[in-house]
């Protein structure tokens, strides 16, 4: 009976304890249950919540890029007006400038055009220039051979000829500082003409002669054999040492109207034929030296010419110096004088003024004036057209 007592409230507890662990573990099931809907719930919410924020975000981006842009687009169209007129200020003074510096550029080119085409005139003249001067020298060239193949008197033309073209380049006044042919009277009462008379600043003169023969020299020039050559080399300077020796017997240096210096000056206008002498008889211009001869070239003599139109310019410079200082001398005592004359007039115009305050004082001030007494035979009865001026009253 105990057993059966025990059995059933074994059985009992058994089911009592099945029930509160069955229940127990329904109840837990319910709880998961329930977490996993609430999981899934939130899950779904969280979901559904970022979607909404998504697209409210989107949204909110979508109108403030929309208020964004209808704000850019009202400020462009607020500031397009005013940056029009900015840009046309701007613009004129970015491109006033350049239309300045392109009206500039065309200038320019038009005066380089302009300076071109002169330029290409003158490049004209020069060109007919020197077609003029190759003719002149084909002409000269053609006078040479001539001079070369003629007589003495051509020859002797035609040294005249190249010595007075180098007067001209020497910068020298015909007529005033050299003198072409002129006639003097020799120490024994002889006519002399030499070929040029070249006045000196110092008041002396030099005497230059052409009249050299080249004919010597023309055979030397067209021989083609060498003997011949030198035959005619030998006569050129045979030629030379005559003329040296008549020359030296004319004694410029001696003329009564020529203050000379102890020598003439040979000239030998071709400087090939001055040449083969020097080389020929190296001491054959010594030799003319001692006989008070001076041989020159064309290049030496014209050395020598401007060498003298220096002179000549720096004794006009002197004598100009000279007559500056003299001049200003003369200013000097002139404006001495004047300022003297002003003193002494000052001097005269300080005594006229102390006499004339004098006369003033007597007239005007002092006891028994005349004023006061004049004016008091006009309140005696005086009668008078006229009163005295103010500063007299």
């Amino acid at each position: 009976m105990n057993f059966i007592i025990a059995l059933v409230a074994f059985i009992t507890g058994g089911a009592i304890i099945g029930f509160a662990v069955y229940s127990k573990m329904r109840i837990q099931t319910e709880i998961w249950r329930s977490k996993y809907d609430v999981e899934k719930a939130l899950a779904e919410q969280q979901k559904a919540s970022s979607e909404l924020h998504k697209t409210t975000t989107q949204e909110m981006q979508n109108r403030m890029t929309m208020q964004f842009e209808n704000l850019a687009q009202k400020i462009f169209e607020d500031k397009s007006g005013k940056l029009s007129d900015q840009n046309h200020k701007q613009l004129s003074t970015l491109l006033d400038p350049l239309k300045e510096r392109i009206k500039d550029f065309e200038k320019k080119v038009e005066d380089t055009y302009s300076q071109e085409r002169a330029e290409r005139g003158h490049l004209r003249g020069e060109i007919g220039k020197l077609i003029e001067l190759n003719t002149t020298m084909s002409k000269d060239a053609q006078n040479l051979v001539t001079a070369l193949k003629g007589e003495n008197k051509t020859q002797g033309n035609w040294g005249e000829m190249i010595l007075e073209n180098i007067l001209e380049r020497s910068g020298l006044r015909k007529g005033e500082e050299y003198f072409v042919q002129e006639t003097v009277r020799g120490s024994e009462g002889e006519i002399l003409r030499p070929d040029v008379i070249v006045k000196l600043p110092d008041g002396k003169h030099l005497i230059i002669d052409s009249k050299v023969t080249l004919t010597a020299y023309e055979g030397y020039s067209s021989a083609e054999d060498e003997n011949i050559r030198q035959k005619h080399a030998d006569m050129h300077v045979e030629s030379l040492k005559r003329h040296i020796t008549g020359l030296s017997e004319k004694k410029y240096h001696l003329a009564n109207e020529i203050v000379s210096p102890d020598f003439v000056m040979l000239f030998m206008p071709l400087e090939p034929a001055f040449a083969l002498a020097f080389k020929q008889k190296p001491e054959l211009f010594e030799q003319a030296w001692t006989k008070n001869v001076a041989i020159v070239s064309p290049t030496t003599l014209l050395a020598t010419l401007r060498t003298v139109a220096a002179l000549w310019k720096q004794d006009k410079q002197q004598r100009n110096a000279l007559e500056i200082a003299k001049r200003g001398g003369e200013l000097y005592d002139k404006f001495a004088a004047i300022v003297k004359d002003l003193d002494t007039l000052g001097e005269r115009l300080n005594s006229t003024q102390k006499i004339h305050t004098d006369i003033m004082g007597k007239i005007s001030t002092g006891r028994g004036n005349l004023i006061s007494q004049v004016e008091k035979l006009k309140e005696l009865g005086a009668k008078a057209d006229k009163t005295l001026p103010a500063p007299l009253e």
